[in-house]
């Protein structure tokens, strides 16, 4: 009867030391997860967002257990909250499950998956050549060998574009094609025969206003009546923009500056004087080149 009692009371012991530990230490709470970005490619990091954090009932700290998985294979050897981007490709399906972990007992978990998408091809630049654009020059678009992340064949297609209208011009760009003022851009076209992705588009350069040019002036009369008012007349306007022919005047009277009219008064001349004028070409915005005519001897009136 004694052996019997001590080998209950040995037995009787155990069960209620081990209620003791379990009591004394309760898993972790529940836990909310999302994986960002929510429509990644193969170029962007997977992240787990924690939007309702682990609480554990005993105050003690919560770590969180990540696996990763893809199309239902786990990851070996990746355990935090980011997967780099060149673990995934295009068409894969990837999961991670998050377990909350107090050091002793596993509690909460949380699962989400996420498909990978289709990434566009990138183009790094496009340059606009030359940086100042006007009526003559010859316009050339260089830009970097499209790169996709999925390694797809990429289509590639350049373009140009006047004020946002798309033209179909392939190379080089001219004169004919656009006007001063205009705004002209490059695109560029990178299809990867899966994604219909938009033209990439250079800054825009505005065509620029192109100089005037006078070839000569003379006046009407080398000899000119001093009753008279004396005129000038051109040799020939050039301005690449089809500007109106336009000039600004400066007369002399023996080689003081007079007047700066078109026509010079009779007034302010007397026979004898010297009588010359220079003219600048001018487009009503710029002034270009400036030429001098002959000189003149004022003479006498009838």
């Amino acid at each position: 009867m004694k052996k019997f009692w001590m080998l209950a009371l040995v037995f009787g012991c155990a069960p209620k030391d081990t209620e003791e530990v379990r009591l004394g230490n309760a898993p972790p709470g529940p836990i909310a997860i999302q994986l960002l970005p929510p429509t990644p490619t193969s170029a962007d990091d997977l992240t787990v967002d924690l939007i309702d954090e682990s609480v554990d009932p005993e105050g003690e700290p919560v770590e969180y257990i990540i696996e990763w998985s893809v199309d239902g294979v786990l990851l070996e050897g990746v355990e935090s909250k980011t997967l780099e981007s060149m673990f995934t490709a295009r068409g894969e399906r990837w999961s991670v499950l998050v377990t909350a972990f107090d050091g002793v007992l596993e509690g909460g978990r949380a699962e989400e998956s996420i498909d990978i998408h289709n990434s566009l091809p990138t183009v790094e630049f496009i340059t606009i050549s030359p940086d100042d654009i006007q009526e003559k020059s010859e316009v050339t678009c260089e830009y970097g060998e499209p790169l996709d992340l999925d390694n797809d064949i990429i289509q590639q297609l350049q373009t140009w574009a006047v004020n946002g209208s798309e033209l179909d011009v392939r190379g080089s760009l001219f004169g004919t094609d656009f006007d001063k003022g205009d705004e002209i851009s490059c695109w560029v076209y990178a299809d990867d025969g899966v994604g219909a992705g938009e033209p990439h588009r250079s800054s825009s350069v505005t065509v620029l206003n192109t100089v005037p040019h006078v070839i000569g002036c003379s006046l009407e009369d080398n000899e000119p009546a001093e009753d008279l008012p004396l005129a000038v007349e051109s040799q020939g306007f050039i301005d690449e923009d089809h500007d109106p022919e336009g000039y600004v005047f400066q007369w002399y009277v023996n080689a003081v500056p007079v007047s700066t009219e078109a026509v010079l008064s009779q007034s302010l001349i007397d026979a004898g004087d010297n009588v010359y004028v220079e003219c600048t070409a001018w487009d009503g915005e710029q002034a270009g080149n400036t030429v001098t005519s002959g000189h003149g001897t004022v003479v006498a009136g009838e």
